[in-house]
């Protein structure tokens, strides 16, 4: 029985082949003049070898299936199918089916070329072929890398028109297998789609079919390779916060370390990606992190500023307005003072100093104005000694005509008011109110540059803040990104 199915196979072969050989009609449509030949296709995904965002494509192996009617090829001699030779296919009509869009494609030829050639009873061919196709897929990367991406391979008639041929999907949504096999590096398929549609050009209208699946990006390796970097790297910036604000050396390395190092993340970032006009999700994080480490760098430098810049020209500035004030006194307290020998010598008997003494001990007591290590004035001792601006000197020089200069038994020099010239001693009254006033302003004025003056705790304050509003700042941002991009 065995041996007789095998020589009936043998036969239908030989014949088949020997019909094929003598004859070139098979290279013409089945049913030319006819009613349009109707192609079953299917689709076995063997795997998806990589997906591009840099060249916008993908690179998918496959198992390529079409199946046609051709009675030309009937045979009644058994009920069983032959699967011929490969070269046979070049004898056979085809259909003219391409990719549309397809970059760079081949067939597999390893040991032989990987197509079948399989016939039924009724004249039903199988042709079916291993390729590997490089297809493109545009994509929108506004979102990246938390983006979704949808891609196609378009399947078309090159040169029959519908009404030579018709393509559809043979199995219906089961004409594309394998899916549920693939695993990809990145991504990981949401939805398959197919699509059967006509399309108009200006030579006709051609089938065609499509394949579209859709793509969501694991964001598990940008995690790891980028958001966490940048993460660390923004924190690390803000240890300049912690570390005293005259280690100029520490902070400006560690601030100048960070900024280069986000840079090369982003220049990395940017290599791996096409040059496209708009912004990416990635780009709006790093660029984000970029700007946190660099305000902690200029952070830095407005301190320097305030300790080192601010604080020491303001008190030039003050040091050479009191130093006015100063010369302006002295002079005045020149002239105060050749008056008051003038007009007390008549009076005075027991004169315990000469000009020259009384001249010598005013200079002691403006030197005690004293400056601190730092260069800051210390208002104190202006305070204590009574210190005047010029439009203050001349109300004490105005009633410093009607005193004289007395000291005690200590040694210490103070004023005596004299009577008036003209007899009336409630003058003398009026003047020491006015001195009382005097004295208020110079208060009020001290406290005045003593506010100007920079104090060490506001460096230390910037620092204290930065601590606190940088990571607040940068939790507030990372919530809206992940919110916005995730959902």
């Amino acid at each position: 029985m065995a041996n007789s199915l095998s020589s009936l196979k043998m036969e239908a072969v030989l014949k088949v082949g020997k019909s094929i050989e003598q004859s070139f009609q098979y290279t013409i449509r089945g049913s030319d003049a006819g009613p349009p030949v109707i192609v079953g296709m299917s689709i076995n995904i063997a795997s998806i070898d990589s997906i591009s965002e840099v060249n916008m494509d993908y690179t998918i192996t496959m198992y390529f299936q079409q199946s046609w009617r051709d009675k030309r090829l009937a045979y009644v001699e058994m009920p069983l199918n032959l699967t011929l030779d490969n070269r046979v296919a070049d004898q056979l009509w085809l259909p003219d089916t391409y990719f549309l869009n397809d970059k760079k494609s081949f067939l597999h030829g390893v040991t032989v070329k990987n197509r079948m050639i399989r016939l039924h009873p009724d004249g039903t061919v199988l042709y079916g072929l291993r390729i590997t196709t490089t297809a493109a897929c545009m994509m929108d990367l506004r979102r990246y890398p938390l983006d979704e991406q949808n891609c196609t391979l378009e399947i078309e008639s090159y040169g029959y028109t519908t009404d030579d041929i018709v393509f559809f999907w043979q199995g219906g949504k089961n004409a594309v297998t394998g899916v549920d096999k693939l695993e990809l590096p990145q991504f990981s398929i949401v939805e398959l789609h197919l699509v059967s549609r006509e399309v108009r050009f200006t030579t006709g209208s051609y089938p065609r079919l499509s394949l579209s699946f859709r793509i969501k990006r694991n964001i598990g390796y940008f995690i790891l390779q980028t958001y966490m970097p940048s993460i660390l790297i923004t924190i690390l910036s803000w240890v300049s916060f912690w570390i005293n604000y005259d280690a100029s050396a520490a902070r400006v390395a560690l601030g100048v370390t960070t900024v280069l190092t986000m840079t090369t993340i982003n220049t990395h970032l940017r290599e791996t990606l096409p040059k496209i006009p708009y912004v990416k999700a990635i780009d709006v994080y790093l660029m984000g992190c970029f700007v946190f480490v660099f305000l902690a760098l200029l952070e830095y430098a407005f301190v320097n500023y305030v300790f080192f810049g601010r604080g020491p020209q303001q008190q030039k500035k003050i040091n050479e307005r009191l130093n006015k004030a100063n010369n302006e006194r002295s002079r005045y307290e020149d002239k105060r003072l050749r008056e008051q020998d003038s007009i007390s010598a008549p009076f005075q008997t027991n004169t315990l100093r000469s000009y020259t003494q009384r001249r010598n001990l005013y200079l002691e007591e403006q030197r005690k104005v004293g400056v601190d290590a730092y260069g800051n004035i210390l208002l104190t001792t202006l305070e204590m000694n009574n210190e005047v601006m010029p439009s203050d000197v001349g109300s004490s020089v105005s009633d410093s005509r009607n005193s004289v200069m007395s000291f005690d038994s200590s040694g210490v020099q103070f004023r005596k008011p004299m009577a008036s010239r003209d007899g009336f001693g409630h003058h003398s009254l009026d003047r020491s109110a006015m001195r009382s006033r005097a004295n208020c302003r110079l208060r009020r004025r001290s406290s005045k540059l003593k506010l100007k003056i920079p104090n060490l705790t506001d460096v230390s304050t910037i620092d204290k803040w930065s601590r606190v509003i940088f990571p607040i700042t940068f939790g507030f941002f990372n919530l809206i990104y992940w919110l916005y991009y995730v959902n």
